[in-house]
């Protein structure tokens, strides 16, 4: 495991480099892939932890960072440059360093819930799709407020009332299609990627 964390670390700094050579503008993809990467990390400790209150604080910390790793994927909305990308060099190199990012910030939410349902031991078929269709949901409204209220992880810490009325706020029609929308983009990577799932079902 340690190995494979290594190399992705490295793909982070590969990326990372990438951006700040090419001085991609617009969001501060290094920034969230850090978010991003930190998600993993916490996913990463709960595992090799063995004290039992430690890992319980280390799982809330990842389940608090874990909703950056989907939020990437809003990150599509700032690439303006796209008509382009087959016959521009430079806008072909910001397209692969975006798609870059935002699939790195997707897999490490990947990697990390498969490391969490592991010490979970969810072992039955409809608690994991139970699992994941519950922090899905509450994901996806960690990713509306993230993008429109433009808050972070450690604000629930820092201003507890602001997320709640942003959370309020959120329960409204014109947030569902964003919400259900996500929720639906985030099982679908989920039980695609499980790999619990995807031996129970071998298993039949």
């Amino acid at each position: 495991m340690l190995k494979k964390l290594s190399l992705i670390h490295l793909f982070f700094l590969v990326i990372a480099f990438g951006i700040r050579y090419y001085n991609l503008s617009g969001p501060d993809l290094i920034w969230n892939m850090v978010l991003a990467l930190i998600a993993l990390d916490f996913a990463v400790i709960t595992v090799v932890i063995k004290k039992k209150l430690l890992r319980v604080l280390a799982g809330g910390m990842w389940l608090f960072f874990y909703p950056n790793t989907f939020y990437m994927l809003t990150d599509i909305v700032h690439m303006h440059f796209t008509s382009t990308v087959l016959w521009d060099k430079q806008s072909l190199i910001l397209y692969l360093l975006y798609v870059s990012s935002i699939l790195f910030g997707v897999l490490c939410g990947i990697e990390s819930f498969n490391l969490i349902t592991g010490v979970l031991r969810l072992n039955s078929y409809i608690l994991r799709l139970l699992f994941i269709g519950g922090l899905s949901f509450v994901s996806s409204f960690a990713i509306h407020i993230g993008r429109y209220a433009r808050l972070n992880s450690w604000d629930i810490a820092t201003r507890p009332m602001t997320v709640i009325h942003e959370l309020v706020e959120v329960v409204s029609w014109d947030a569902l299609h964003f919400v259900l929308g996500f929720t639906f983009i985030q099982v679908l990577c989920l039980v695609f990627l499980d790999n619990k799932i995807q031996n129970k079902s071998l298993e039949k």
